[in-house]
């Protein structure tokens, strides 16, 4: 009789397949864990004080390297970040940070005194067809003048406005305001950019802090130049103002 052999056949066949099936699965695709980026930017109570020290004034520097190599395939210049904003017409002019940068004293993802802060989701102002989503309190010598304008008439005044974006990359981006959206509870404004278009986008609050609906400004792109670095790139002296 040879029933054991015909077993001990079919058990080895057996674990052939299992293992054929072992490494023939697709192997699971690695991803880029996302930029985190701060919530939406909620506006300071009316009482509202400083709270902690200034911290020491931050120069940027440059994005891009001088001595990169010119065959190098990327564009450093694609990378340049915001650095100043302008709008001159309100008498607003801030240094511009990250909205990931860790300040003593202030909470995650709670917006900084003196300062606009960009979100780190849109944040490359060379690049077409995207949007930069710059924020900051509506507060005097900051956002302030810009939710009063849009308080009156809806913001009428604020339609062809121009506002300037300085980056570290020695850059000036001129944009022209074509849209004023009170209430807003999403980012929606950011999508959609024409592929050959830049947007920009202002944020900031319209109520005590917890406010959800925000004040948001969009401005498309109209003019490209070349800045001074003293210009493009002012100090900035970032500070805590949260009050717990």
């Amino acid at each position: 009789m040879n029933h054991p052999r015909r077993r001990q056949a079919a058990i080895i066949a057996m674990f052939g397949a299992l293992a054929l099936a072992g490494c023939g699965g697709a192997a699971p695709a690695a991803t880029d864990s996302p930029a985190s980026t701060p919530t939406t930017p909620s506006g300071p109570r009316a009482s509202a004080s400083v709270t902690a020290e200034p911290s020491a004034a931050i120069t940027p520097q440059p994005s891009s390297d001088p001595t990169a190599s010119p065959a190098a395939s990327h564009d450093a210049r694609l990378d340049a970040l915001p650095s100043r904003i302008v709008v001159a017409d309100l008498e607003i002019d801030l240094p511009v940070v990250s909205g990931d940068l860790d300040v003593p004293g202030n909470p995650p993802d709670y917006p900084l005194c003196d300062v606009a802060q960009y979100l780190t989701t849109y944040r490359y102002p060379a690049r077409p067809g995207t949007t930069t989503w710059i924020y900051g309190h509506a507060r005097a010598d900051m956002f302030l003048p810009l939710l009063e304008a849009s308080e009156r008439d809806d913001g009428r005044e604020l339609v062809g406005m121009t506002v300037d974006l300085y980056s570290d990359g020695g850059r000036r981006y001129t944009y022209r305001i074509t849209e004023v959206v009170r209430h807003a509870t999403d980012r929606g404004i950011a999508r959609d950019v024409p592929e050959d278009s830049r947007r920009l986008v202002l944020q900031t609050s319209e109520g005590p802090r917890g406010t959800v609906p925000k004040l948001q400004v969009a401005a498309e792109l109209i003019d490209e130049t070349s800045a001074d670095p003293a210009e493009a790139m002012p100090p900035a002296s970032p500070r805590s103002c949260y009050i717990p």
